[in-house]
């Protein structure tokens, strides 16, 4: 079984709610419960007592809490103990995707003309619930990520960096209204959506909720977890979008997408670049690297 379900059961336990436990995890209340649903059914026992407003183990759930926490400790350790056997002329990043195929190329570039001899180099794209749990195991010295929650960043040290804004993007050959768009003219196409736990999704799904709206409402939903292939089924007409502008700037100059917003829609998110607590005595090719991704964005 995946760590990630015996963690989403920890939070749950520890919040005593679902939605406490989503907002911890970076994820949507659904995601949560189709989480205990499924360790539940693994398990074939009820791991949760749901009759009084705050949730609590039951027998079962007591005991599976209790050695998912020396699992999940174990496999801290275990994440530890093999960053710390990587050379010291190391960087392992990790960030989300929108930054990693518009801003890593350029911040890349610029780093191996200083550093093109580094022993040991890892970059990986994720979500922002899965960079922050990496980080806080002690797998990678550096991460940037969107997000669109209230993060608790008190164990680690961050850098607040220029944010991005979100936009629905639809092909010319849609003819949908420009500008501040009825959503009612985009919930008519089928939207192409990243996986859950992504940042696009999440702030498309809390947009939604808050005019009184779900995903379902769209003539159907298509999720891709490739965003070169949404941006291209997207220009061919095939649905509509909710991305970062950043990813197609290019492609609306040049008019072969058009972008639209939705009034009462949040269409910012911020951006955070996080440097693991282990990497105070920082190496002189981090430091570097830190200086390239602070300094792009002034």
């Amino acid at each position: 079984m995946e760590s990630v379900y015996l963690k989403t059961l920890v939070e749950v336990i520890n919040a005593g709610s679902i939605s406490k436990a989503a907002d911890k995890l970076c994820v949507t209340q659904p995601a949560v419960s189709r989480r205990i649903k499924f360790i539940e059914e693994q398990y074939g026992y009820p791991l949760l007592d749901r009759s009084g407003q705050t949730l609590l183990p039951t027998k079962p759930g007591k005991l599976v809490f209790e050695k998912a926490v020396k699992l999940l400790e174990i496999e801290r350790e275990l994440l530890s103990g093999l960053k710390s056997m990587r050379e010291n002329k190391s960087i392992a990043f990790i960030c989300t995707p929108t930054f990693g195929i518009v801003h890593l190329p350029t911040v890349m570039r610029e780093f191996m003309m200083e550093f093109n001899d580094l022993a040991d180099l890892s970059f990986m794209f994720d979500t922002p619930a899965k960079i922050i749990e990496a980080l806080r195991d002690g797998m990678y010295d550096l991460a940037v990520m969107e997000h669109c929650e209230c993060i608790d960043f008190s164990d680690l040290t961050t850098i607040a960096l220029p944010g991005d804004d979100m936009i629905f993007a639809s092909s010319p050959a849609l003819a949908l209204p420009s500008s501040n768009t009825n959503p009612d003219a985009l919930l008519a196409q089928t939207v192409l959506v990243r996986k859950e736990g992504c940042c696009s999704r999440t702030l498309l799904e809390g947009n939604l909720r808050a005019i009184g709206r779900e995903l379902s409402d769209f003539r159907s939903f298509v999720v891709i977890d490739d965003m070169h292939m949404i941006i291209q089924m997207t220009r061919e007409g095939q649905g509509v979008s909710f991305l970062s502008r950043e990813l197609v700037k290019d492609q609306i100059d040049a008019g072969l997408l058009c972008e639209h917003r939705i009034d009462g829609f949040r269409h910012h998110r911020n951006r955070t670049l996080i440097i693991h607590g282990d990497c105070q005595q920082q190496n002189s090719p981090l430091k570097y690297f830190i200086n390239i991704l602070t300094k792009r964005f002034v």
